[in-house]
């Protein structure tokens, strides 16, 4: 699988670059969606994904049509939310 990454901030900090395959970890997958990992998120949506302009690229409704049918979320940027907050306290705790 290609590397996907996004952007997280802590309060009081820089945005950080944090890789996906992290952010959405297999404890995250496995209590949020119906996969195992977020590669098999995607795959299961039929998307192709090549590299990160292909993930930017895809269509968002296509995206969030996806989350609806297979997730507990009601939109792609809900799912993404609450994963980037889950790490963000994660990350925090580490400090």
């Amino acid at each position: 699988m290609v590397k996907i990454t996004g952007w997280y901030q802590l309060p009081g900090d820089l945005p950080r670059q944090v890789d996906f395959k992290d952010l959405f970890d297999t404890a995250f997958m496995r209590k949020c969606t119906k996969y195992r990992s977020f590669e098999k998120f995607l795959a299961g949506g039929k998307f192709d994904i090549q590299s990160q302009a292909d993930f930017e690229a895809l269509p968002e409704a296509e995206m969030d049509a996806h989350v609806r049918r297979m997730t507990q979320f009601a939109s792609w940027k809900e799912m993404i939310d609450t994963a980037t907050d889950i790490y963000a306290r994660r990350a925090a705790g580490r400090k």
